[in-house]
């Protein structure tokens, strides 16, 4: 049917009511450009036509309407390939362009989607990957930034750097140069890593005991202190009693707690 040979009243059966609202009003939004052309043809065939008379009308999944029915199969037929789709003599005039107008939201996504696949297949590839995966394997999915989403910025700088092993510590530090000795200036046997200041050094036993009392077991794995947010809480409390990173980060703030 076309518009030369239209009869009123007609009636549109839509079982998409969101569709349905979209007609009520033009949209600068992206994606909106259908709702759009289809309220300007309404209002020409409001001008065209004095007995215009059209009722657009919810019905719930095409039920019992037959040509929704067919429309919908059609849908989903031209949704398997480009070989489906209806003669381009058969569209209306502004679908026949080679390209319909692109969604700024579409894109935004698609750029995100591609930018984090290239993030994902260097970071892999990082000699650092291993390392940070034995602590957090969901990593690479932003789990340490929903973690951190609400901490203060000194907290997350900690936890990073507790993470990446950049931390100043003297085996990290006599690395870098700023430090004459890797070793714990109060174990001189040992080198003083984050293994060795968290569960070995005999220095701050009274504050790891506590630790150990609150936690368990748990408390002398790595990954669980730096990876669960209630431990993260006593993984602080311990920092900052040990005053160990107080001249680099100061007195730690603790985590805001979550809202329930």
């Amino acid at each position: 049917m076309s518009e030369n040979n239209l009869s009123f009243p007609l009636s549109i059966s839509i079982d998409n009511q969101a569709a349905i609202q979209s007609g009520e009003g033009f949209y600068s939004r992206p994606g909106s450009y259908l709702a759009d052309r289809f309220r300007r043809m309404m209002q020409k065939l409001a001008k065209d036509h004095p007995d215009f008379d059209i009722t657009i009308r919810w019905i719930p999944g095409h039920e019992g309407v037959h040509g929704n029915e067919e429309a919908d199969k059609a849908a989903k037929l031209a949704a398997t390939g480009k070989q489906h789709n209806s003669p381009r003599t058969r569209l209306p005039q502004y679908l026949r362009l080679d390209s319909l107008p692109l969604s700024i939201s579409a894109l935004k996504q698609a750029h995100r989607k591609a930018s984090h696949s290239h993030w994902t297949r260097i970071w892999s590839k990082s000699p650092r990957f291993t390392r940070t995966q034995q602590i957090d394997p969901n990593t690479i999915n932003r789990s340490f930034l929903k973690l951190t989403a609400t901490f203060p910025k000194r907290l997350t700088s900690l936890l990073m750097n507790l993470r990446s092993r950049h931390i100043p510590l003297n085996r990290h530090l006599h690395r870098i140069g700023k430090s004459d000795s890797p070793n714990c200036a109060h174990c001189p046997q040992d080198e003083e890593t984050i293994h060795h200041y968290l569960f070995d050094c005999s220095h701050v036993r009274h504050e790891r005991h506590i630790l150990t009392n609150t936690l368990g077991r748990k408390a002398s794995s790595l990954p669980f202190l730096l990876t669960n947010i209630d431990a993260i809480h006593h993984l602080i409390r311990f920092i900052n009693a040990t005053k160990r990173f107080k001249t680099t980060f100061g007195e730690v703030k603790m985590p805001v707690p979550r809202p329930t």
